[in-house]
């Protein structure tokens, strides 16, 4: 009996350890990155090859004044996110583009974008397959 509460213990404290984990990352995450949305899966391969489906990205919260031609920016609408680059920058809007379409997105008002896409060292970060965590669990999420 004593070796199965020993056991049940370890559970216990190894899951609390996970739930800090998968609650309080995305949450300092947040805070230092200056943005409610840090973690983004790039679900499509509109950016390809940049950014590949299923990479895990983390956003950095930007000033209006930070975004620049050729950067990678996440921008909210109402069925979701976007993460594509910018083509093209106006007073009031700015002009997208996935690396793998085609043809621009519709303009997005600066409001509208949550961040850009966090670089180091002047490379994009990206996590490749991690962002397969997040789409997923978006998926039950919604469902």
């Amino acid at each position: 009996m004593k070796r199965f509460a020993s056991i049940a213990i370890e559970i216990l404290f190894y899951a609390a350890i996970a739930g800090g984990v998968l609650w309080g990352l995305p949450e300092f995450l947040s805070w230092k990155l200056g943005t409610p949305y840090p973690i983004a899966g790039v679900t499509s391969s509109s950016m390809w090859p940049a950014l590949k489906r299923g990479d895990l990205i983390l956003i950095k919260g930007v000033e209006r004044s930070d975004i620049q031609k050729n950067d990678i920016v996440v921008w909210k609408h109402g069925g979701g996110f976007t993460i594509h680059r910018v083509v093209e920058l106006n007073q009031k809007t700015l002009v997208t583009k996935g690396d793998g379409n085609f043809d621009a997105d519709e303009p997005v008002r600066y409001e509208d974008v949550v961040g850009k896409a966090l670089t180091v060292r002047g490379r994009l970060f990206r996590i490749p397959y991690a962002g397969f965590v997040t789409i997923t669990a978006q998926s039950f999420a919604y469902k």
